[in-house]
């Protein structure tokens, strides 16, 4: 991703940093900004279209590819299904996430390994990787693009316990994934070989970690009552604190739920709220209609 979409996401989607009780360490909240009282939905679609060809290309795709070409291929590679049953642009926001605020790169662009444009990723939503030394660690996540929690958590936990339950499944998806590693300007040859060595190289699932990173949305109804009040500010009160009281109720309801476990799989939770999801998703669809002709 080029340094100037890099700087709007950071200008536009803001890590939530008060702390919060009841929720993993590891778990984070996003949030966007306000502009003259409103929340800053808009400005998220402008971003999100320029950042579909990042998502959806590879790096020698984006190299090669005409600006032309570029942008008409990478939204071709978009589902084309319904936007209430599509999940590409949760997927998108966990690939920002993931690269902004965790300087975790994408080893395999998903979008591009669909058969047809119809259906969804196949697997988990994304095939990131973190590198510490010796140790590798395999980002393989899940987003749920959804308007209220409970059903973006229902949806979330049923997908993670086919994946997380079923080892076969996952040393089936890493055999598919180890084929389609991208070298990209930040994989040299000498990390390729060890982050290919973990996905594809035989070794045994016990001793690969993986983190997987749950994106979940949700219609907040406080970012709603704040609409049209021009001194609300997500850096002071009563943001803060309401927001707080919100997301402490969020995460005990997660956290109720019986996660599929396992001794080297540790789930990360990332909540982010919107005014109306719905709103959101119709206006991407009519970025994105525009954008594939």
């Amino acid at each position: 991703m080029d340094n100037m979409l890099k700087l709007r996401t950071k200008n536009q989607i803001f890590k939530y940093e008060v702390p919060l009780t009841g929720c993993g360490i590891h778990d984070s909240t996003f949030t966007l900004d306000f502009e003259e009282g409103i929340y800053r939905q808009n400005d998220l679609v402008g971003l999100i279209r320029d950042v579909v060809p990042y998502f959806s290309l590879t790096q020698s795709e984006l190299e090669e590819l005409e600006i032309s070409e570029l942008h008409r291929r990478s939204f071709t590679r978009i589902s084309d299904a319904r936007k209430q049953s599509k999940g590409d642009y949760g997927e998108l926001l966990l690939y920002l996430i993931l690269s902004i605020f965790y300087d975790v790169p994408k080893f395999v662009t998903k979008a591009r390994l669909r058969s047809i444009t119809r259906e969804q990723i196949k697997g988990f939503d994304c095939a990131h990787f973190s590198l510490d030394g010796e140790k590798v660690t395999l980002w393989l996540g899940e987003a749920k693009f959804h308007k209220t929690l409970s059903n973006a958590i229902s949806s979330a936990l049923e997908s993670l316990t086919e994946h997380i339950g079923d080892k076969n499944r996952i040393k089936s998806e890493l055999r598919l994934l180890g084929g389609e590693i991208e070298i990209n300007k930040s994989l040299d040859e000498n990390a390729y070989y060890k982050l290919k060595s973990y996905v594809d190289g035989g070794k045994s699932l016990d001793s690969i970690d993986i983190a997987v990173p749950v994106l979940l949305t949700y219609d907040s109804k406080y970012i709603s009552s704040c609409n049209g009040n021009k001194s609300t500010s997500i850096k002071s009160e009563p943001f803060l604190s309401e927001v707080k009281k919100e997301l402490q109720t969020h995460f005990e309801t997660i956290y109720k739920k019986t996660w599929p476990e396992d001794k080297n799989i540790r789930l990360v939770f990332f909540l982010f709220p919107f005014e109306s999801v719905t709103e959101l998703k119709e206006k991407i669809e009519m970025v994105e209609m525009a954008m594939r002709f």
